[in-house]
């Protein structure tokens, strides 16, 4: 498979994946609605849409002829009862996917963390996958925890490199480069995550990671800009190459994750790691077409 370095790359690819089955919580709003109808129209998605049926069938394109059939609604009106039900029909593979629809973040996460009923499997992190499209890039960069985790152990950490890779992989990626984002290239031994970093780059030597290239620290002009990169004389087998960034904290990965969108024109979608299923937890702000892209993001990992 060739690595696919753009979402218009990724579109193109699902339509020959077969349609991958959505349950969409409360899916009452309407840009999740059309990002899952314009799914659907690409030949990638079929939709079930949990909530409140009155509501839903006031939206005129969900009844386009080239959605329609490969749409279904299940009548629940009420906001939790409708997230538990998505959730139960992708515990129980009735369908692939999770998507967030109009409901508050707390009320779906406590849903996919309930011990009985949710979708997180004992031991397993959760976090948070970004990838990003970003003018001038050369391929997609997925960038990790940007959400989830505040401040990771090291075994937090771990699982979280570990899921980031194996999306990466789903795009193509053989040999994710994987950089360990820092302010500089020099660790502080005073910084609780340096020893973390350090420790992670002797793993991946060692193969713990797979087949990897992990390194770090460095900042994100040794990760992602080779000129400017390359005038620190810093070796690194990363140098401007970078597949996968990951952050220290979520304050810094949300920071610059936001800075991309704002001032780089950069296009994202985001995914839940660590669950049995993928989920797509996009918020309000998000655009149709940032909801669209997670929805795609979520159904290439879908693929065995």
């Amino acid at each position: 498979m060739e690595p696919i370095k753009s979402f218009a790359e990724l579109t193109k690819h699902l339509t020959n994946c077969g349609r991958t089955r959505v349950a969409v919580a409360n899916a009452v709003d309407d840009h999740s609605l059309e990002a899952v109808v314009l799914a659907i129209k690409n030949g990638f998605a079929e939709a079930y849409l949990v909530g409140d049926k009155a509501v839903i069938e006031k939206y005129e394109f969900i009844h386009d002829p080239k959605a329609a059939s490969y749409i279904h609604i299940i009548n629940i009106p009420d906001v939790q009862d409708a997230t538990v039900e998505a959730v139960r029909m992708v515990r129980n593979n009735e369908a692939d996917v999770l998507m967030k629809g109009l409901v508050n973040t707390d009320v779906i996460i406590r849903a996919i963390l309930d011990k009985e009923k949710g979708l997180l499997p004992p031991g397993n992190v959760l976090s948070f996958t970004a990838t990003f499209e970003v003018p001038g890039y050369h391929k997609l960069i997925f960038l990790a925890d940007p959400a989830v985790i505040p401040s990771p152990t090291l075994e937090q950490r771990r699982a979280i490199i570990n899921y980031t890779i194996a999306t990466a992989r789903k795009f193509g990626v053989e040999k994710p480069k994987v950089a360990l984002i820092h302010a500089t290239e020099k660790p502080n031994p005073k910084i609780q995550y340096m020893s973390d970093y350090v420790q992670i780059v002797e793993e991946a030597k060692e193969g713990k990671f797979g087949n990897v290239t992990i390194d770090g620290p460095m900042d994100i002009f040794l990760a992602l800009d080779k000129e400017r990169g390359a005038i620190k004389k810093v070796p690194t087998p990363v140098l401007g190459d970078a597949d996968i960034l990951i952050f220290p904290n979520f304050e810094s990965a949300n920071a610059f994750y936001k800075a991309l969108i704002a001032f780089a024109g950069a296009e994202m979608g985001g995914k839940l790691e660590g669950t049995t299923k993928p989920v797509v937890l996009t918020s309000r702000s998000d655009s149709i077409q940032s909801k669209f892209n997670s929805l795609a993001l979520a159904c290439i990992t879908a693929h065995e």
